[in-house]
């Protein structure tokens, strides 16, 4: 017995519906999990008086893996927003908030309260906006799509949308990037004593 045509039509609209909203799941986890980790960099910033800068690097990664592991349980088993593994999920969403953490912890460490402004303009606002997530990737503007893939926000939207759909057969490039974040920014911010120490007897 064939479903009539308008029948079929009502159908696809209702499997595409809930397509479309798990495939903006990504994005929004994504922007929350980078807001996140800025907002952590943020505080931490502030505790540098009151805490060794081994401990602030122990709080970073510390509240970055929880971060990054709540995140990917309330959007994937949770919700069923994320159809990710979540182990993956969780490793890809702690690697977008230390990336995110870092990154705004080196801006502010190496640039002082020019950082933060800078960190939300890089990380938040065209991170997020070149994302391809709500806009693809293919139709962005030329220089858009360049930094796309190498912001911490686009390679994290690239990694879900791969681990989701086609079985992460493409999320080793986006996830070595945002470990290449999180790690260059730790390295650097781990560096800044000993530059300023060089800095004081040079000078």
């Amino acid at each position: 017995m064939s479903i009539p045509a308008q029948q079929r039509d009502l159908r696809s609209r209702a499997i595409a519906v809930p397509a479309a909203a798990r495939g903006l799941a990504g994005f929004y986890v994504a922007f929350g999990v980078t807001l996140a980790g800025f907002v952590l960099a943020s505080n931490v910033l502030g505790l540098a008086k009151l805490l060794h800068l081994r401990h602030r690097f122990w709080l970073l990664g510390g509240a970055s893996a929880a971060i990054g592991t709540l995140a990917a349980i309330i959007a994937g088993p949770l919700l069923g927003a994320v159809p990710a593994p979540v182990i993956f999920l969780a490793l890809t969403l702690t690697l977008l908030a230390a990336a995110a953490a870092f990154t705004t912890k080196l801006l502010g460490a190496y640039l002082g309260p020019v950082g933060l402004p800078i960190a939300t303009l890089v990380l938040l606002t065209v991170g997020n906006a070149t994302s391809g997530a709500v806009i693809g990737a293919d139709l962005l503007p030329s220089a858009a799509r360049a930094v796309s893939a190498l912001l911490p926000p686009g390679a994290a939207v690239r990694a879900i949308r791969s681990l989701s759909y086609f079985g992460g057969a493409h999320a080793t490039g986006p996830i070595v990037t945002l470990a290449l974040w999180a790690v260059i920014a730790a390295l650097l911010v781990a560096l800044r004593p000993r530059l300023m120490r060089r800095a004081a007897v040079d000078g």
